[in-house]
């Protein structure tokens, strides 16, 4: 930690001092700097405490980093409108998103270790949930086959039956996701055999494959973060393979998302349906190579060229966009964007017309003026969990929100993430989590509407595979780690 203290200091003061010589802002850089060490002290916690539990508030505050630190050093103080429109930005607005930011990014963590140390932690269940190997291979091989299958045919369900079933579809396809994370702790904490690392890697490559032909980039980047959360948890060192592929993959497939998109998603092309996932996730790789041959060419400017990928990452300008305009344009909502939640815990299936999560996010691209209503239907601007805070209730709600998310937070990571809760337990909950860091730009109810559904029917899936105490063993301890085991 005393490295962490010192290399945090010295930023704040080298990198405002050295990057004002390119007139970059003193105080938006010193602002950047500060919320960067913030960010960076559940790793540095992390990486001093030696604990066998997942590092979800090192990677969590890893992706605010990313996306509301880093755009400061990358991106101009501007933000697009509807049209095209660049609204400039000023810079004392910048200056409060990031005091936003940081009031935020310390409430969430306040709130996540709290949790971690209050007794009302024993009012949470454990998953209890380690893991027979036999089993749990057995596990590895059905997913592996009967869900590829299942997704393959799956124009077999009558259409009647798919939305109030979607719910439960979306977790049995992320159960490849678990698989991944069983596959991390046999190859990399159990050290099996080299041919858990050949299904591992090659298990990775063919579901980031899947992902781009379905033409989401959070999908196709999902197992590559299960990858990076499992290796840091068995390994004790942070990967940094991951990272720079992250990184490599969303720069050089973000320029031409949109047409591809509009090629697979619009275009009524019915050969273009009936081909496999690999070839059309080659399509959209095929289009990125010639986007940038053209630009390594000199055809187009490499700024242009990255522009997309750095400002998908970018959610500093975004706040301070609504910073500017609420409440004096829009006024505050006061929990309008939160009303799914009074409905998310009921099943679809019992209720198929129920509402769709998503509402927030429309309501912010049509009132701040991002997007027209019909446009609002067919794309989507996630406002982000501290900005559609701050829509609602200002400051107060950016930190009670950021508080409470950090609560909850802590409690799954409790429940789920923890040493006591086993390899299974610590899968399924890197299923859902991976998907909280490209959450965090969207609204909450897309975040935690339905996740605690998820989980326990991800517990349930697994729950077979599950390693039991032995008798001889827990007839051998005290009767209060006998109770425990059960």
């Amino acid at each position: 930690m005393q490295i962490y203290l010192v290399a945090s200091v010295c930023l704040l003061i080298v990198v405002p001092l050295s990057l004002g010589e390119y007139e970059y802002s003193w105080l938006q850089t010193s602002l950047a700097v500060l919320l960067l060490d913030i960010c960076l002290y559940p790793s540095a916690l992390y990486l001093a405490q030696h604990k066998a539990d997942l590092p979800t508030m090192p990677v969590f505050c890893l992706a605010y980093a990313l996306q509301f630190a880093f755009p400061i050093f990358t991106q101009e103080d501007t933000f697009l409108l509807m049209g095209a429109e660049v609204r400039y930005l000023a810079e004392k607005d910048v200056a409060i998103a990031l005091l936003l930011a940081i009031a935020g990014i310390c409430s969430l963590q306040l709130g996540y270790y709290w949790f971690q140390r209050s007794n009302y932690r024993k009012v949470v269940p454990v998953a209890h949930l380690p893991l027979k190997k036999s089993k749990a291979l057995a596990y590895c091989v059905l997913v592996g086959i009967f869900l590829p299958l299942l997704f393959t045919f799956k124009g077999i369900i009558p259409e009647e039956f798919q939305q109030p079933l979607s719910a439960i579809l979306r977790v049995l396809q992320n159960q490849v996701l678990v698989v991944i994370a069983i596959l991390g702790w046999l190859f990399y904490g159990r050290k099996e055999s080299k041919f858990y690392g050949v299904w591992l890697y090659g298990l990775v490559m063919v579901t980031a494959m899947r992902g781009i032909s379905s033409g989401s980039l959070e999908d196709a980047l999902a197992p590559i973060g299960i990858f990076f959360v499992v290796k840091w948890l068995y390994t004790r060192r942070v990967p940094v393979v991951p990272i720079v592929a992250t990184a490599a993959l969303v720069v050089f497939l973000s320029p031409v998302k949109a047409d591809y998109r509009e090629w697979t998603w619009v275009a009524d092309d019915p050969e273009l349906a009936q081909q496999s996932s690999l070839t059309r996730g080659t399509l959209w790789i095929e289009q990125a190579m010639e986007y940038w041959k053209d630009t390594l060419s000199g055809n187009r400017d490499l700024a242009e060229a990255t522009s997309s990928a750095t400002g998908r990452a970018d959610f500093i300008h975004q706040v301070a966009y609504i910073y500017s305009m609420t409440p004096s344009v829009v006024p505050y909502q006061y929990g309008k964007t939160y009303s799914f939640f009074l409905v998310s815990f009921i099943p679809r299936l019992l209720w198929p017309d129920k509402p769709t999560a998503g509402s927030a996010n429309g309501f912010y691209a049509v009132t701040y003026g991002i997007n027209s209503e019909e446009g609002a239907k067919t794309t989507t601007f996630g406002v982000s969990i501290l900005g559609e805070a701050f829509m609602n209730f200002g400051w107060p709600g950016v930190v009670l929100i950021m508080l409470l998310q950090g609560i909850l937070i802590g409690a799954m990571q409790h429940s789920f993430g923890g040493r006591d809760s086993g390899s299974g337990g610590q899968a399924v909950f890197l299923a859902f989590f991976v998907y909280f860091l490209n959450g965090i730009g969207s609204s909450a109810e897309i975040m935690f509407g339905g996740i605690l559904q998820n989980l326990i029917l991800g517990y349930l899936l697994l729950l077979w595979a599950r390693q039991k105490p032995s008798r001889d063993r827990t007839r051998a301890l005290p009767l209060g780690h006998a109770a425990f085991l059960r």
